[in-house]
């Protein structure tokens, strides 16, 4: 029995991922393959990760990794097909302690993550973590340019996949890029399940227009109170649903690789590869449009009237 073990990071299609192979759990298994209902916070292995990290669920529950991986091994041990799948996209920040106590319950394994072009992963982080109405969340993105690591855990690419490294082996390691395939198609390649499970037929948590993103972080700024955030945020995705996306001057894009250029060039010799990311020169094109206008504000205003 092959072990695959797929770790994210989030924003990499992993919503997609998961939700498509928890749909087409049964007709899996049936063909030897098992993405077990187990660890399960839908759709995927939620609360094994979660209780690796020591962090509660969204709901405030703290699982016991004890038990997490106890129920695990029985299913692995039980399970007489070929390949097993166990997804979840808090595995990727996995502290090395913790990764090390999973590989010592399940053995061998592989790895797959999807990494993705620095300044895009920024910016759907950012705009995640901005929409999201109650978090608190209402920092200017400038402050993420020249740190980008300070957005979240799972930006340090070279400390996150060498964690995941030094325990399984770099051998066991498919380091992908987001870029280059959609990751449900190469992660079917690997379980070799052929064209199951489909592709889904929207994108799951798909990222909002800018204005949207803008308003939403003068209202969290502001202190406007979790239940009229609610209201905002969808009827501003109504009024903008056709406003372009988040984005920052290419230039800004630029500090953002050449910020993570050096752990990036170190973290792909590795694996024997070039950064695939470097730093491009400084450009004179134009920035683009702001994300959000005094306009936009007040189109939003004249639909609340």
């Amino acid at each position: 029995m092959e072990l695959t073990i797929h770790i994210g990071p989030h924003k990499t299609g992993t919503t997609a991922i998961q939700t498509a192979f928890a749909g087409a759990a049964a007709t899996l298994r049936r063909r030897g393959v098992l993405y077990p209902r187990v660890n399960w916070m839908f759709p995927a292995q939620h609360r094994l990760a979660f209780a690796l990290k020591g962090k509660p669920l969204p709901g405030g529950e703290r699982p016991d990794a004890t038990q997490e991986l106890d129920v695990l091994s029985r299913v692995l041990e039980r399970f007489g097909g070929r390949a097993v799948l166990l997804s979840s996209e808090e595995f990727f920040a996995c502290p090395p302690d913790a990764i090390a106590r999973l590989r010592a319950r399940v053995g061998p394994a592989r790895i797959v993550t999807f990494l993705r072009k620095p300044d895009d992963f920024l910016l759907s982080c950012y705009n995640q973590k901005t929409k999201q109405p109650g978090n608190g969340f209402s920092v200017p993105v400038s402050r993420f340019i020249d740190d980008p690591r300070r957005i979240a855990p799972e930006m340090d690419y070279r400390t996150c996949v060498t964690a995941w490294a030094d325990v399984f082996g770099d051998e066991a390691m498919r380091v992908e890029l987001y870029e280059d395939a959609p990751p449900l198609a190469r992660l079917r390649q690997f379980m070799g399940t052929g064209e199951v499970p489909c592709d889904p037929p929207g994108r799951p948590n798909a990222s909002v227009p800018g204005p949207v993103v803008e308003l939403m972080r003068h209202a969290k700024a502001i202190g406007m109170d979790d239940r009229r955030q609610k209201r905002l945020f969808a009827r501003a995705r109504d009024a903008f649903a056709a406003s372009p996306p988040f984005d920052i001057p290419a230039d800004d894009r630029a500090r953002i690789l050449a910020a993570m250029e050096p752990d990036l060039t170190s973290l792909f010799a590795r694996f024997g590869r070039a950064n695939p990311y470097p730093a491009p020169a400084p450009t004179s094109a134009a920035p683009p449009p702001p994300n959000a206008t005094i306009r936009d504000a007040m189109r939003l205003l004249e639909s609340l009237l």
